[in-house]
C-alpha cells in the first residue's frame, strides 16, 4: 500500500478593502518628505474580525480548525483532474517587465515570492491630466523609485492600450483592463489599489491633484505597513492549516502545504490552489530534515 500525507483542507477568503480618497479626506496640502498624514498615525485601521478573515475561515465548511493531525490515505484518492506543474516552474523568478509590471499574474507571483505588497496603478496616460501629474510629480521621481523598488511590486493598467491590431491584441488588453476595474471597483483614473501578497485589498486611493505628491506617498507608506501586518496574520492562520515555507538549495521559496508524499516524491499546494511536484532531494536541507522528522514520528521508513 502506498501512503501520502493529507493535511486539513484549506480555505481562501480574503476580501477586506479599505478606501481613502483626497476628496473625502479633508485638507490635503503637501507634507514633509515621506510623512504620513496625521490622522493616519498610529497604524491606521486595526486588524479585527471585521476584515472578514477570521469569520470566513471559521464559517467555511471545508476548513478543519484543528488540522495539526496528518491523515494517512490511499494515493488513489488523488484528484486525477488536478493540474500539477514542476516546482521549479513556480520557483523561477517572474519576469520583471520594468519598474511597472504589465502582467497581473507575474506581479502576484513576484509578490508571493518576495513578500512585498502589490501597488496597482489604474491610469490613462493619454487623456488624463491628473494621471500625467501623478506620474511627473511622484512616480517619475528617483527618490520614490528608490523607495518603491524595495517596498512594492508595482503593476500598471493603462487605459491607453497598444499592440498588434492584426492579432486583436489591443481589444484583448482593453477587455482585461475592464475586468480588472470591475474586480477592484475602479470608477476613474488615476486610482491606486494596494494588495497584500495573498491578494487581500488593503487600500484604494482615487484621484490626484497637483501638489499632492507627498500626501499620496504618505498614504502608500501607511498602506505598506498595514499590508505587512495583515499578511503576517494571514501567514500564521495558514500555518495552523498545514502550510509552511519551503525552499530549494538556491534559497528560492514557496508557501505551500504538503498533500502527498511517496518514496521521495512530493506534491505541494499553494493557498491559491496551484499544485507543484518535486523530489525530496531537490529541497533544502532544512526541508529534508523536516520530512525525515515527520516520517520518524509516524514510523515511516
Amino acid at each position: 500500500m502506498h501512503w501520502k500525507w493529507l493535511p486539513g483542507l484549506m480555505a481562501i477568503g480574503l476580501a477586506s478593502c479599505g478606501t481613502e480618497s483626497p476628496e473625502s479626506a479633508g485638507a490635503s496640502g503637501p507634507l514633509p518628505p515621506g510623512a504620513v498624514p496625521p490622522r493616519m498615525a498610529g497604524g491606521g485601521t486595526p486588524l479585527t474580525q471585521e476584515t472578514g478573515l477570521v469569520d470566513q475561515l471559521k464559517d467555511n465548511p471545508g476548513v478543519v480548525m484543528n488540522p495539526d493531525e496528518i491523515v494517512f490515505t490511499d494515493p488513489d484518492a488523488e484528484d486525477p483532474d488536478a493540474i500539477t506543474t514542476e516546482l521549479k516552474e513556480l520557483l523561477d523568478a517572474a519576469p520583471t517587465e520594468g519598474p511597472w509590471r504589465r502582467s497581473y499574474t507575474n506581479a502576484l507571483k513576484e509578490a508571493r515570492q518576495t513578500g512585498k505588497p502589490v501597488l496597482i496603478w489604474f491610469t490613462d496616460s493619454q487623456n488624463s491630466p491628473n494621471c500625467k501629474a501623478l506620474s511627473e510629480e511622484l512616480f517619475s521621481q528617483q527618490e520614490f523609485e528608490d523607495w518603491a523598488q524595495d517596498h512594492y511590486v508595482r503593476l500598471m493598467f493603462d487605459q491607453r492600450v497598444t499592440g498588434d491590431k492584426t492579432e486583436n491584441e489591443p481589444a484583448a488588453k482593453a477587455a482585461f483592463i475592464k475586468e480588472m476595474k470591475k474586480r477592484y471597483k475602479v470608477l476613474g483614473q488615476p486610482t491606486l489599489v494596494v494588495l497584500t501578497p495573498a491578494g487581500e485589498v488593503i487600500g484604494k486611493y482615487r484621484g490626484y491633484r497637483r501638489g499632492e505628491a507627498e500626501y499620496k506617498w504618505g498614504l502608500l507608506r501607511q498602506a505598506e505597513l498595514l499590508a505587512k501586518k495583515s499578511h503576517a496574520a494571514w501567514l500564521k492562520t495558514m500555518e495552523k492549516k498545514g502550510y509552511r515555507m519551503w525552499s530549494d538549495p538556491r534559497g528560492r521559496k514557496i508557501f505551500a502545504k504538503l498533500v502527498s508524499y511517496h518514496k521521495g516524491d512530493l506534491i505541494l499546494v499553494e493557498p491559491d490552489g496551484n499544485r507543484a511536484k518535486t523530489k525530496e532531494f531537490r529541497l533544502s536541507v532544512e526541508d529534508q530534515e523536516w520530512i525525515a522528522e515527520q516520517k520518524r514520528l509516524r514510523g515511516i521508513e
